[in-house]
């Protein structure tokens, strides 16, 4: 699924299939789907995959009119992850990709020499002899989860990227980028129930257009959203062609197999639809160099530095070993930030005896992000929101902004909270992150992102368009991140075709327009509704299989700790202190925008044998997966 376009760069060696390479423009790919030349001379290259193109409630496979694409506007009539290239007949070159921008474009430019590189890899045009960190983007790496920089930066400054809704232009030696202004929607009224059956039907089609005649492959954690899934495609082809992947997760001796919940309800789901569970060791006591070596080229051409990556990479790799020809390979990410937010985890505020209770707190959390306690802020009433006292409660060390003025300022703030601080809940403030960095890298950094990827929304959030802008700075944000599209990327490492339905261009728009009594609010609906709603009443599904610990270790205890494993108790920890400790890695911070004293003294106190806690213990495992991981 990769690419490299040139334009006036001598030296360059192709390292894909070259598809053009004239008039000084070398491009190359091993991706491409369809090209074509219009009326005018203006040649065309689509590359990457489509999935298909819609037609009414349903996708065509099949019968696809490609130079739809010519125009930028059909686009959300396309699924899929693609990239168009147009190159005119006097060289200027535009491109612009899927609708979620979903297919990476980096690039790097040269106006003093007139020359430009273009690709899907980092790795590609990265130049080592002309590095220069991007803070910002490191600082992103190091404070937001998911491991990856946001999605219009890299990690060096002289290489950009391709944002969301964006259409790249080289014309006379000028990079122009064209923003389509996205369109926020508008909840739905709460009592058209008919909803519920549109959202059955559509969710419905997006695993039929995705699936395969020959094998269907789930990775399966036994939640809702993989179960989901692997109901639908017994629902629509039985279970001969499905097979179940799990990964059995060892982190350290001391803890044993962590997800063994997960791993019991997986087996008991398998066995009620009758189709075949394969489990995948996801074991770091031991050999973790030889797993990191495999894995590391792949992160680094997406610059992937978050841990989750490598299991990631050990799922496909046990895909791989039992992939047909034409399998399709389905995972069930994006669900929870679709439906809830990512409050869906039974893990906002702990209950040892209560996972209902548990659920209703990821409501309360969700609440708080919602139209009902915007509007409270907005008129200034929020302060008496019974929600708001609990997890201020639960919170008391925490340091909370001063609610801004103004509903434009207020509506801005919440977007900001949620996609920037990293507290999950309204009015946390960047501030709680500087322990890392310099108050005044703190400042920048927040300030900075909110003016490239929140502003501008500012004057156009309203409570009724609240969730459907939430769901547009997703793609720019987590889903990018190195949690998520790392499912993507790891597939194609081993030439496998991920599918993620949730991430389906009509599903994603009905739930940018679900009301919050929909599983969002206090209303007794439950989290991710409209999916439990078709599971209960459309399709086959054992919901008495939904009950007990969710997955993990800390559903029945709170105090553990999947970072803590992995940075004080597993084999990694050897191999963070040698990265950790060299000159070469403390050397890229920066100390006008980091506690350098600070960073320091973490890793020192971490090699002399001391176990991480806390935010430290946070602060290690970000550090130590950007070293090991080779990522800088």
């Amino acid at each position: 699924m990769d690419f490299k376009l040139t334009k006036n760069i001598k030296s360059h060696k192709p390292t894909l299939k070259t598809i053009v390479n004239e008039d000084d423009i070398i491009f190359e790919t091993n991706c491409l789907i369809n090209q074509w030349q219009n009326s005018s001379g203006s040649k065309f290259y689509l590359i990457g995959e489509i999935t298909g193109f819609r037609h009414g409630d349903g996708l065509d496979n099949e019968n696809i009119d490609f130079r739809k694409l010519e125009s930028k506007k059909e686009i959300k009539n396309f699924e899929g992850r693609f990239l168009v290239i147009n190159i005119l007949q006097n060289g200027d070159i535009n491109l612009w990709n899927d609708y979620f921008g979903r297919y990476d474009v980096y690039w790097r430019h040269s106006k003093q020499e007139s020359t430009i590189c273009i690709s899907s890899n980092f790795n590609f045009i990265f130049n080592y002899d002309n590095f220069e960190i991007d803070q910002s983007a490191l600082a992103q790496v190091l404070s937001l989860y998911g491991g990856r920089p946001l999605k219009k930066h890299s990690l060096d400054k002289n290489i950009k990227r391709l944002g969301v809704n964006e259409k790249l232009k080289f014309v006379n030696n000028e990079i122009i980028i064209e923003k389509e202004d996205f369109k926020p929607n508008k909840s739905f009224s709460k009592n058209d129930f008919s909803k519920l059956e549109s959202y059955s039907k559509i969710f419905i089609e997006s695993v039929r257009s995705r699936a395969s005649d020959n094998q269907n492959i789930i990775f399966l954690s036994s939640g809702w959203d993989s179960t989901s899934i692997l109901a639908v495609l017994v629902h629509l082809y039985g279970p001969k062609k499905i097979d179940c992947i799990i990964g059995r997760m060892k982190y350290s001796n001391r803890s044993g197999i962590i997800n063994q919940f997960e791993i019991d309800r997986a087996q008991k789901i398998a066995s009620y639809f009758k189709v075949r569970l394969h489990i995948v060791e996801l074991d770091y006591t031991d050999n973790v160099e030889s797993i990191l070596n495999e894995a590391r080229p792949f992160l680094k051409g997406q610059m992937f530095g978050n841990f989750t990556a490598v299991n990631h990479f050990l799922l496909a790799k046990g895909a791989k070993k039992i992939a047909k020809e034409n399998a399709s390979v389905f995972v069930g990410e994006i669900s929870d930030g679709a439906h809830n937010f990512g409050f869906s985890q039974y893990f906002s505020l702990f209950h040892h005896k209560s996972f209902a209770f548990r659920e209703y707190s990821d409501k309360m959390a969700c609440y708080l992000f919602g139209p009902t306690f915007l509007e409270q802020m907005i008129n200034d009433d929020y302060k008496e929101d019974p929600v708001w006292k609990i997890f201020q409660l639960y919170n008391e060390d925490i340091i909370f902004d001063k609610l801004e003025k103004g509903k434009n300022n207020i509506s801005l703030q919440l977007l900001s909270t949620l996609f920037l601080s990293g507290g999950r809940l309204p009015l946390y403030s960047h501030l709680n992150n500087k322990k890392i960095f310099n108050k005044d890298s703190v400042d920048k950094f927040f300030n900075e992102n909110k003016k490239n990827y929140i502003e501008e929304f500012k004057g156009k959030i309203e409570p009724e368009n609240l969730y459907s802008i939430y769901l547009h700075l997703y793609h720019s944000f987590h889903w990018q991140g190195g949690t998520v599209s790392t499912f993507e990327y790891m597939c194609d490492s081993f030439d496998l075709k991920c599918r993620l339905p949730f991430l389906d261009i009509k599903l994603i728009d009905f739930l940018s327009k679900m009301p919050e009594s929909w599983g969002r609010g206090l209303d007794i609906n439950n989290t991710k509704y409209p999916l439990k709603w078709m599971l209960k009443n459309k399709i086959d599904y054992p919901i008495e299989l939904q009950s007990g610990p969710h997955s993990y270790i800390y559903d029945v205890d709170p105090s553990f700790s999947h970072t803590s494993e992995l940075v004080n108790a597993s084999s990694l920890r050897q191999i963070y202190i040698k990265e950790l400790t060299k000159n070469s890695f403390i050397e890229k911070f920066e100390p006008t925008h980091y506690n350098t004293q600070y960073i320091n003294n973490l890793i020192n106190r971490y090699s002399s044998g001391e176990e991480m806690k806390g935010e430290d213990l946070n602060h290690i495992f970000n550090l130590g997966n950007l070293a090991i991981l080779g990522i800088l």
